[in-house]
């Protein structure tokens, strides 16, 4: 096993690699973006397969069994071979409106968004079951519930002919399209994130929060009313840890915090910056580990860093601006997208168990 830290794959791209995936079993990972280019290579091993796209590239997600991958690929949704690159399907969620995501739920079914909706595609055929419509634009992120049952929404609504400084958290029922809570900050809401047993929604906003709610009604948990908190973190990407224990958000000042998710209160924070020091610049992606014991930050100032939940920092790698970061669903390795390039960088024991 490598030193963790170290690049076991780089993918090149003549172009941005924004978006990346890992197949379930973690030996496969696929990267895409604006050379309109869909790779698939080996973990290790493995031919590699080159796919020709019809235009940029903004999501990829394997299928539950690793047989397909399903790609945003510019105003369509193609569902391909993961082994051929072959067509099973293709088809556009709106005309004239770009993909920007693709999710698979447990049973197969392909959930994508675009700006304005949200359309849930039968893996089988690409029918779409349910179309859901959002009434102020745009969704700024998604997140699907682990069983596929719940969808959330970050709403910004910067945008657009009635733009005004606004936004809101959603959950709704992927099922039926019925919404389920809302929460709504004093302005757009920049992400958000469920729990692992998707009763907790976690999101943060253009008003300097970050907000923990139930996901059955939008009861806000945390912070309360009477916790003010000074401090101008600036938060802007968010993970939930998948034990359900933790969550780490990244802000514009330069820290990804570790908080307990029960309390919203910080545990540690990270980078641990020596005296004179620079600060990193703007924490742009976060993510946990699946075994929840370490989490994973990109930065501005073109670092991505392992640390633990004491906020001790297990590596540092130089990178070009990341646009995408993932883990393997077994925690070896990290799936990055920058500039030029994909890269999966070895976390050794560090990311298993």
């Amino acid at each position: 096993m490598s030193q963790p830290g170290t690049v076991a794959l780089t993918v090149e791209h003549d172009g941005s690699a924004q978006a990346v995936a890992f197949s379930r079993d973690s030996t496969r990972f696929a990267s895409g973006g604006s050379d309109s280019v869909l790779r698939v290579r080996g973990v290790g091993v493995g031919v590699p397969l080159d796919v020709p796209c019809e235009g940029s590239v903004t999501g990829i997600a394997f299928s539950p069994d690793g047989a397909a991958l399903a790609v945003a690929d510019f105003e369509q949704v193609f569902l391909r071979s993961s082994t051929t690159g072959a067509v099973i399907w293709q088809g556009p969620l709106e005309p004239g409106s770009s993909v920007n995501t693709v999710r698979f739920t447990p049973d197969g079914k392909v959930v994508a968004s675009t700006d304005a909706v949200v359309v849930v595609l039968e893996g089988a055929t690409g029918a779409s079951s349910r179309r859901i419509t959002v009434d102020t634009p745009q969704i700024a992120d998604i997140d699907l519930s682990g069983d596929g049952t719940r969808i959330a929404l970050a709403i910004d609504e910067r945008h657009g002919g009635d733009h005004r400084r606004a936004g809101s958290a959603r959950v709704l029922e992927l099922a039926t399209g019925t919404e389920l809570a809302r929460l709504t900050p004093d302005d757009a809401v920049l992400a958000v994130a469920f729990g692992p047993d998707a009763s907790l929604v976690l999101c943060c906003a253009a008003d300097d929060t970050t907000r923990m709610f139930l996901a059955d009604d939008g009861t806000q948990l945390w912070p309360t009313p009477d916790e003010v908190d000074e401090q101008v973190t600036a938060p802007n990407c968010l993970a939930f840890d998948p034990k359900g224990k933790w969550t780490v958000v990244g802000g514009s000042d330069g820290f990804a915090r570790v908080l307990e998710a029960e309390s919203g209160v910080e545990k540690c924070r990270a980078p641990k910056l020596a005296p004179g020091l620079p600060d990193p610049g703007a924490v742009t992606h976060v993510a946990f580990s699946p075994n929840g014991k370490v989490a994973a930050s990109a930065s501005i100032d073109n670092v991505v860093r392992l640390f633990d939940l004491g906020g001790k920092e297990l590596y540092a790698v130089p990178t070009d601006e990341v646009l995408a970061m993932e883990f393997s669903p077994d925690g070896r390795w990290l799936g990055l997208g920058s500039f030029g390039r994909a890269l999966v960088i070895d976390n050794g024991e560090l990311g298993l168990g």
